[in-house]
């Protein structure tokens, strides 16, 4: 069952998703000796990465966790290159790997400058051969849009219901995106989804509803295997 955190502002969202992100790392560190993190671009999660950005040292004695044994994978990104100013890759790049001193080796982006389907096919290899088959990660980091689409998993695509690790998604009026399918995000040990702003509270309601998800495809994480919290600030709290 999903649990809802509501925090003050987006000041002690960041604060508290980045302590919560440690410490499922360090938890699966402990538990595996390895950790797999996929996590999303946007506004929302930025300022978190940056907190967690800050518990990494330069060596493995100097780190709160062990940059060494984690894997860092995509949420979902759109069909753009690395270096695009919407590319969540850049974004990453700039906000964690960048100031976490995180070894580029580790980061399995998706590749937005391939048609979307050849990215969708070339990073369900990737997922398969870094975390088996069917691919099972510790912590996804998700988020929720207006129109109640998370991922890139957008409303009246069909993209919830399509099958595969990964899936390309054509959203009307939007370029293209890739994105991890519901089945991964499912499969996931813990799944934090930051929630900010009046303007997500309806669809913050409708997720937590259960219905049609290819209306509101956040409603997937209801059926998700493994813990999900809703980290939301008071002005997306819908109670």
């Amino acid at each position: 069952m999903a649990e809802l955190v509501v925090l003050a502002d987006a000041d002690e969202m960041a604060r508290v998703a980045a302590h919560r992100m440690g410490e499922c790392i360090a938890s699966a560190l402990g538990e595996r000796r390895k950790a797999s993190v996929a996590l999303s671009g946007g506004s929302t999660p930025g300022p978190s990465y940056r907190r967690l950005a800050t518990t990494f040292g330069s060596s493995p004695a100097e780190s709160a966790l062990d940059v060494a044994r984690i894997r860092w994978f995509f949420v979902d990104e759109r069909a753009v290159g690395p270096e695009h100013e919407r590319s969540n890759y850049r974004a990453l790049e700039r906000d964690l790997f960048e100031p976490g001193r995180i070894p580029r080796e580790h980061v399995f982006r998706m590749q937005g400058e391939l048609s979307p389907e050849a990215a969708a096919e070339a990073y369900s290899a990737v997922l398969a051969r870094e975390l088996g088959e069917p691919p099972v990660l510790d912590l996804v980091i998700a988020g929720l849009g207006s129109d109640g689409h998370t991922a890139s998993l957008f409303p009246k695509t069909r993209a919830v219901s399509a099958s595969g690790s990964v899936v390309a998604v054509f959203p009307a009026d939007l370029e293209p995106r890739i994105s991890l399918g519901r089945s991964t995000l499912l499969r996931a040990r813990e799944v934090f989804v930051l929630v900010c702003g009046a303007d997500k509270r309806a669809a913050l309601s409708r997720a937590l509803e259960h219905g049609d998800e290819d209306e509101v495809p956040g409603r997937v994480y209801l059926a998700a295997a493994g813990r999900v919290t809703f980290l939301v600030d008071r002005a997306a709290n819908p109670g």
